[in-house]
């Protein structure tokens, strides 16, 4: 390798500034780990790692700005003008606590040593200042082959780390790789290993494999050698599987965290309460989970009144006062995120020449003309909240010359409600006039 195309110029300017600095005064230093393996893969490369002969007391005192993440394990943070990098001494690690993190780290003078301790070969290999690849244990070739192999024997590096074979399968996901038999097999005997695992790092796996490109090859992955039952609080499902929303996943048009869980916790039939539990369990942050939870209990609502519609022919109104329902209880960004999904939902029953939506046997046809007509009505939303309404519960308080009460409230929803269905103008005078109908008829 003679030169970097997949790395931001002025990041790699200041990296090489780091490792010219260290070789002046003497140490060893090369760009390792993710940075080469996505640089040989063609990918972007989006930071740069360090390693080196040099002491983490020296490299502190070679730079003017460091911060100290990881010393006790040889790590020093180097922040230049515009960028930051890890650079971490030479070491090896033994004596393992609880299949996750070493206890013991001894610092080494090859770079070969350090490598050796890594999880699989693609991410053993250095890059020398001069272009030169270092690459003891054959991770080119691994590259090339499209296979995930560990360092030396896959039970050890299992062993010492049990997040590794989660990683594994996030890796062969991500870049459409298989992991070789060996690799395979240690993983089957030792995935009870993950119960000592913290969730929020298995968490952090199931979600960059669901954000990648390939989220249905890591699901099989998962699927196939159960490690999913495993983790402290395993992701239980009835069978058949939603395979709608499941294909749903690969649509690369569909951005998201929220969405791509929605489509994964429905495809496994989860309900909208029991999302709420299992997405907490797994550390999913408050608001990735209440957003996806409600994505759940609002696709379970519509299909629902869809259903029934089918069954019971209603009015066309009748269905959009249940769809303006939703909206008022869910909100705009919900809403548009369910249309989202289906739009995509709806893509992906065409493209795999489906001609229904499982159970609920609406036809490709009928989702067709729904989700266009729920898109218009969407669209065609101009209030979400009290706030939105031309008056305040101050200007009905005045304006009807009565006292705040429970009346009030009911009272505003109701105004709310017209507004949203476009049977009444969002304008102060339409809005007190209509108050003072309803107060006149006793209709509160």
């Amino acid at each position: 390798m003679n030169s970097w195309k997949q790395v931001d110029p002025l990041m790699y300017h200041q990296g090489e500034k780091v490792l010219r600095i260290l070789i002046d005064q003497g140490y060893e230093a090369y760009f390792v780990g993710g940075c080469v393996r996505d640089e040989l893969m063609g990918r972007e490369v989006h930071d740069m790692d360090i390693a080196t002969s040099a002491r983490p007391e020296q490299v502190i005192s070679l730079f003017e700005r460091t911060v100290p993440t990881g010393i006790q394990h040889g790590t020093v943070m180097v922040l230049m003008k515009d960028h930051s990098f890890e650079v971490t001494t030479f070491r090896k690690e033994a004596d393992y606590e609880d299949h996750r993190r070493p206890s013991r780290v001894e610092f080494v003078d090859a770079i070969k040593e350090d490598l050796q301790r890594r999880d699989f070969t693609m991410n053993a290999m250095a890059l020398s200042i001069d272009g030169r690849l270092i690459d003891p244990f054959g991770g080119r070739e691994d590259i090339a082959a499209r296979q995930i192999r560990c360092v030396g024997a896959a039970e050890e590096r299992f062993e010492e780390d049990a997040l590794r074979m989660m990683r594994a399968i996030r890796f062969a996901s991500i870049f459409g790789f298989k992991p070789v038999k060996s690799l395979w097999r240690a993983l089957l005997i030792g995935r009870e290993k993950l119960t000592f695992i913290a969730m929020e790092r298995i968490r952090a796996e199931l979600e960059r494999m669901l954000e990648g490109p390939h989220p249905l090859r890591g699901l099989a992955l998962i699927h196939r050698s159960g490690v999913i039952n495993y983790v402290k609080y395993p992701l239980t499902y009835e069978l058949p599987l939603r395979q709608s929303y499941l294909q749903t996943l690969e649509m690369p048009s569909l951005k998201g965290l929220e969405k791509r869980l929605y489509l994964l916790l429905r495809g496994v039939r989860m309900s909208g309460d029991d999302a709420i539990e299992w997405l907490k369990q797994w550390t999913f942050p408050n608001r990735i989970a209440e957003q996806t939870t409600k994505l759940i209990q609002f696709d379970e609502q519509w299909l629902a009144q869809l259903v029934i519609y089918e069954a019971e022919p209603k009015e066309r109104e009748e269905l959009r006062k249940a769809w303006i329902s939703l909206e008022l209880a869910y909100g705009r960004a919900t809403t548009a995120a369910w249309l989202q999904c289906h739009q995509a939902l709806l893509q992906s029953l065409v493209q795999a020449g489906s001609l229904v939506l499982e159970e609920e046997q609406l036809t490709v046809a009928h989702l067709h003309k729904y989700l266009e007509q729920a898109s218009k009505w969407h669209d065609e939303m101009k209030v979400y909240e009290l706030r939105d309404l031309a008056v305040a519960g101050s200007d009905m308080i005045e304006g009807l010359g009565m006292k705040g009460g429970p009346w009030l409230g009911q009272l505003m929803k109701q105004l709310l409600e017209r507004v949203a269905l476009g049977k009444l103008n969002n304008e102060r005078e339409a809005l007190l006039e209509y108050a003072k109908d309803v107060m006149n008829q006793d209709g509160i």
